[in-house]
């Protein structure tokens, strides 16, 4: 039940989001702030999944939860999803931007990679970051608060050779956040305390 968790956080009134929150380290981040006491929305664009994660978060851990779809390399899809989000409880306090991957099915290569397969890889990891932030942040700022997590692959920093355009994608998530400040945004703590971190561009 993770009950370390709510002694050191008490998220109780509060409503979370967490886009790609389905399974892995999505699903791991919904257990966290439902440990805490936040009800919590689950989305993923398979909807037959997040229901099935929403039902167990909810049983395990006793907060409401929310199943919703969500594409978020489609502006409209996640327009719509985080319309329903905020108006589920009327207001939406924590969003956490998990989803992303790798794209194409050509070489990962680089030097040889196909060019619809870099503009899908940059499309899931970069502009559907983007299009989260911008929505979330809408629903955010009548309320004057809010936080917003955007969780991006460590391969931005050190690269992997199967990924190597996905490094050119991976750290710029990480920039979009700053102008969200007025919202109070956050950026996660997963970066290894020897790495620097990266220069702004």
């Amino acid at each position: 039940m993770h009950t370390e968790i709510a002694e050191m956080f008490d998220l109780s009134g509060q409503v979370s989001l967490v886009v790609g929150g389905a399974r892995h380290l999505g699903r791991d981040a919904a257990c966290a702030l439902a440990a805490a006491g936040s009800a919590v929305v689950i989305t993923s664009r398979n909807q037959s999944r997040a229901r099935e994660t929403a039902a167990a978060i909810h049983q395990q851990y006793g907060v409401e939860t929310l199943a919703l779809a969500l594409d978020h390399v489609h502006p409209e899809s996640v327009a719509q999803a985080l319309a329903a989000a905020a108006a589920w409880q009327g207001r939406l306090d924590i969003a956490i931007n998990n989803a992303g991957g790798i794209a194409g099915a050509g070489s990962r290569d680089l030097l040889h990679r196909d060019a619809a397969d870099i503009a899908a890889l940059i499309e899931l990891n970069l502009t559907g970051v983007v299009y989260c932030c911008q929505e979330e942040a809408r629903h955010m700022l009548p309320n004057k608060r809010g936080v917003i997590v955007n969780i991006a692959s460590i391969a931005g920093l050190v690269g992997r050779d199967r990924g190597g355009a996905r490094r050119v994608a991976s750290p710029r998530s990480r920039s979009i956040t700053p102008p969200l400040k007025p919202v109070s945004s956050a950026l996660p703590a997963t970066l290894p305390p020897r790495l620097p971190p990266m220069a702004s561009a």
